[in-house]
């Protein structure tokens, strides 16, 4: 009983975490499309973007607006905890959708990592998110 409850804890373990992992991949790459969609319509005149945080408090990423010079946070979401950016390595990383075309200036990934796995999401020059 005693083997097949360890050999049971560690599958279950690897499993929450591979689903807590993926969970915070897809909720980032869905708040990209969603800002995307945004800067598409052009809603409120303005470019629609993402802010990837690294913080020794917790990491955490921003959805925003910007009309070049200023801009105003619409969200801010906080990584699960244990769920770290390996991707940008320090500081931060923005992500801005260009009015009506959804295109960025240049491709880019963001990559999470929780206890040495990792999801990474990429943006293509096109906005395509995956």
């Amino acid at each position: 009983m005693a083997i097949l409850a360890a050999v049971g804890a560690g599958f279950y373990r690897g499993f929450a975490k591979n689903v807590e992992l993926q969970s915070s991949s897809k909720m980032i790459a869905s708040d990209l499309r969603q800002m995307r969609a945004k800067s598409m319509a052009g809603e409120s005149g303005y470019k629609w973007g993402v802010r990837f945080v690294k913080d020794a408090g917790g990491d955490y990423y921003i959805t925003f607006s910007t009309d070049g010079t200023n801009s105003t946070t619409t969200a801010t979401t906080t990584l699960s905890s244990g769920v770290t950016f390996s991707d940008p390595v320090s500081g931060y990383k923005e992500v801005i959708f260009n009015k009506i075309t959804g295109t960025i200036s240049t491709a880019t990934t963001t990559s999470v990592t929780l206890e040495g796995t990792t999801a990474t999401t990429t943006i293509s020059t096109i906005g395509t998110i995956y």
